[in-house]
Formats: C-alpha cells, structure tokens, sequence
C-alpha cells in the first residue's frame, strides 16, 4: 500500500474531524476543505463593493463550522467559526517541520470575519511526549503567551485503530515537563471554550490602525466576506 502524502493525509483526516464534529454537535453545519475564493461572485460582488479587483484570498479553509441561532436563548445569534488543520508525523524517524505551522493561515482567516479562528495540530501517535512539547507546547506558548494572537490553539494526538482513528485532545502538564496531559477524545468534548474572539468583527482597531485611511475600509472588507460566506455556505454540501 501506497503512503499517503502529508498533504493527502492532513485532508483524510479534515473529513474525519468534520464527521466527528457533525456527529458530537448535530445541530451545526460542519464543511470541510472549502474553496470560497474560486468562487466568481465574490469577486463581482467585491468589485461592486469596492470599486477594485478582489485582492487574493486564502484558497482552502479546511474547517467551518456554522451554529445557527438557539431559540432557547434570548440574544442568541449566529456564529461561524473555522479551523486551520495541521499534521505532523515523522519521516525515517526524524521532524522536518516546524512548530509555527499553521500560524499565517489561521492569521489570514481572522479577515474572513469568523467569529473565532482555531488552529488545531495534529500529532502522529509516534510522537513522544518530549517531541510534543517540543512543537506543542512551544506553539501555544509562541501564539498567546509572547504575541497573545487572537486565535485558538488545540493540540491533537491521532491513533490509528484498526481501521479508523482516533483523536485525543491533549495538554502540557505546565508544572511536571514533559508530561502529556489527556483530556480525552473529541467527541467527549462537552463544549469548546472560544476564549479569543475574532476582534476584526468587532470594529477594533489598533491606535496606528485608527489613523490610517485603509482602516475604516479594512473593517468594512472583513464584514463584507463574512456576509458573503454566510450566504455562500447555504449553497454548499455538509461533510457526508
């Protein structure tokens, strides 16, 4: 049997994640692998807008996910969230990828105007517990505690069993190096803590940012593309 590509591999188990997903929370629409940019409306429709081309535009989201209003609570509104997945494994037993990877799209996401932004990274079981602290940990550490980047972090480790996977949540032990914690699978997962919202959809804006004339336009490009994927989603196929 041939092995798969890191590539082939990172969108086998997108779809994975996004049935997992469907199944945990059936309420949600869950898309996995979807190219809203190729579409040529958005560039009419951007055109029409903003009197310019369409800038370029991040080609593949791997993770969206749209919660529809709860009925049950007052001031409930909508949310669509979208996840960058990343997988590591080893090649002839050694790492050639870095720890940051994933960072700049999860980044470039936050101006689709989702109202959070998760970047997940998933470890091939072979990782020891060292390794994983070694990209991990040090990846959560570079997002929220030197440059506090607003965008959720989650580390995965995936286990083949038999013929399907699964795929543990799991933490650093921040007092005992290098011990793993396991907080368990995800379709155990009770909820998702988004602790760091979107705050382009917010209409903040940095000091510099504010005296900027492309600020105020900036903002008013964000709100354009999450209207835009809102509408755009409802033509789309859930993960089957």
């Amino acid at each position: 049997m041939i092995a798969l590509s890191t590539q082939a591999k990172e969108i086998q188990l997108t779809k994975e994640l996004a049935k997992r997903i469907k199944l945990r929370f059936p309420d949600f629409k869950v898309y996995a692998n979807k190219c809203p940019s190729r579409c040529r409306e958005i560039k009419v429709q951007w055109e029409h807008s903003f009197g310019e081309p369409c800038p370029p535009l991040q080609p593949e989201i791997d993770l969206i996910m749209y919660e529809p209003m709860d009925d049950n609570v007052q001031g409930s509104q909508e949310k669509v969230r979208a996840i960058e997945i990343k997988y590591y494994r080893k090649k002839q037993g050694s790492i050639n990828q870095s720890f940051y990877k994933g960072i700049e799209q999860a980044l470039a996401l936050l101006q689709w105007g989702f109202d959070n932004v998760a970047l997940w990274q998933l470890f091939d079981e072979s990782f020891s517990e060292e390794e994983l602290w070694d990209y991990g940990a040090r990846t959560w550490i570079y997002v929220h505690g030197r440059l506090d980047i607003p965008i959720e972090y989650t580390m995965f480790k995936v286990i083949k069993s038999n013929s399907a996977f699964k795929f543990e949540v799991i933490n650093p032990d921040w007092n005992n190096y290098p011990i793993i914690l396991n907080l368990g699978l995800i379709e155990e997962l009770k909820k998702w803590n988004h602790t760091h919202p979107n705050p382009f959809i917010n209409g903040e804006l940095p000091p510099k940012m504010k005296m900027h004339p492309l600020g105020a336009k900036s903002i008013r490009e964000t709100s354009f593309l999450r209207n835009f994927i809102i509408q755009w989603l409802k033509s789309q196929k859930e993960i089957s």
